[in-house]
Parts: structure tokens; sequence; C-alpha cells
């Protein structure tokens, strides 16, 4: 089954092609690119205007179109509400128009899957992204199989409130961060977290792939799990944290 799974939870889109047989999933290309800087009056450079130039990209290197995927995998986020939203509806559109599966997985998660190698046994993975506002989305995860588990939800916390989190965890495991979120408040975080050494800033869309293989592997296209699948983003929008009730009547 010819997978294809994309990550647009952060300013790096990450796209990717992988095999699923019963063996597992093996990656077959992936694309992992970050935005270019903005130029007044240039050219859009988004998730939106890079991300169907990718996948074709990766279609193109491998010999395929887009009709040969037979499912579709996306991180959920937590992350860029604008970048989840764009990259959960091309994908979505592509599974619609071509009535293919499709699942998601958390980025985070996906983080946690690729920096697993480089944790050792009894640790708890703490992936991290920069969520602005003076917090980070924090997962908690171990490995576990083929894949990882989660200790406790993803969450969008204060470098304060990650660090008191750390005590509820279970005894005898060592929590290890990393990811763009640890980069951007390491002085907050250190020396009471320890840095995790491994190449992982941003999620991965082979990891994400891997995460969601086995459950699309022989699955049938469904309508209503397609209309279903949102992102997972944590906390509030702003438009929800300035207006709770909705927007107020406007005045004639």
């Amino acid at each position: 089954m010819l997978l294809a799974a994309l990550d647009s939870a952060t300013l790096v889109l990450s796209c990717a092609l992988l095999e699923v047989d019963e063996r597992g999933a093996s990656l077959l290309a992936e694309r992992t690119e970050p935005a270019p800087r903005a130029v007044p009056g240039g050219a859009p450079s988004g998730h939106g205007s890079r991300l169907p130039g990718a996948i074709s990209d990766l279609l193109v290197a491998c010999d395929r179109k887009l009709p040969d995927v037979e499912a579709y995998a996306v991180g959920l986020g937590p992350g860029s509400f604008t970048g989840l939203r764009i990259g959960l509806a091309t994908f979505k559109g592509f599974a619609y128009a071509n009535r293919r599966p499709i699942g998601g997985a958390s980025s985070l998660a996906a983080m946690a899957l690729a920096a697993a190698p480089a944790a050792g046994p009894g640790a708890v993975l703490l992936p991290l992204l920069d969520a602005k506002k003076g917090e980070v989305y924090a997962g908690f995860y171990v490995a576990g199989g083929a894949g990882v588990e989660a200790v406790r939800p993803d969450a969008a916390l204060s470098p304060e409130a990650l660090l008191e989190a750390l005590a509820g965890l279970p005894r005898g495991l060592e929590p290890l961060g990393f990811g763009e979120g640890y980069l951007a408040h390491t002085e907050r975080l250190q020396p009471r977290l320890t840095q995790l050494t491994v190449d992982v800033r941003t999620p991965s869309a082979a990891a994400v792939g891997r995460l969601a293989a086995a459950a699309l592997r022989g699955a049938p296209y469904d309508q209503q799990r397609l209309s279903a699948l949102e992102p997972h983003y944590v906390r509030a929008s702003e438009a929800e944290v300035k207006f709770p009730n909705g927007l107020p009547p406007v005045k004639i």
C-alpha cells in the first residue's frame, strides 16, 4: 500500500511517501523544508502555496501519480492553527476526491517516535514545540513495541508548569526534553530537564506515517471518519479567548 504522509504543524513542512505491508512501513521518499523568508510584495510562501508542489515532486521522484496513493496520514498537532488547517484540508481533499482512507496522529508523538532510538530504557520522551506566548506544546511519551505510548495528554504549558508536571510522572523514569520548544526555553528548563541529544526539532511526516500505518492498512474509504478528523489544537484560539460567547451583535 502506498501511503502519503504530511505534517504541517510548524513552519517546517514535511511530506513523505511510504510503502506499507505486513512487515510495517518503509520510507520511499521524504521532503522536509522550512518556510522561506517572506519578501514584501513577493510570492506567497506559506504551506498552502508549497504543499501541492511538494507532494507532486515526491510522486514524480518515485514514478507514481496521485491516484496511486492508497491512504493518507496527517499530523494533527498541536501546533500552528493555520498550518494544521491547511495540511488537513489538503489531505482531506485528496482522500475525498480519490476515495481513499485517511488517518491522523499526534505531531508530538511523531517527534517522540523519531527520537526514541536515541533514548535509553526507562526514559520519558518530552517532545517540545514553541507555542509562543511563553508556552510550549509538550508531549509525554515512552517507547513501547514498535511505537510510542502517551503517559499523559499533550498540553500547552509554560516552562514552569512543565517542570511541575514532571513530578507527576511515574517513578524511575527519566524525562528527556528535545525539539524547537526546548531550544526556545533552554535557560528556563535547564538544569531540571535534561536535554536529549538528538536531531529532532519538528515533526517528521515519515514518523506520522509510521504511527498511522497499521490502522490504515487495508482500511476502506470512510466518509464519516474523514469528516470527523480534526486538528488537535490543545488550547483555545485567539478568537475563542477574546470572544468566549461568540461575536457581539452588530449595532446598525
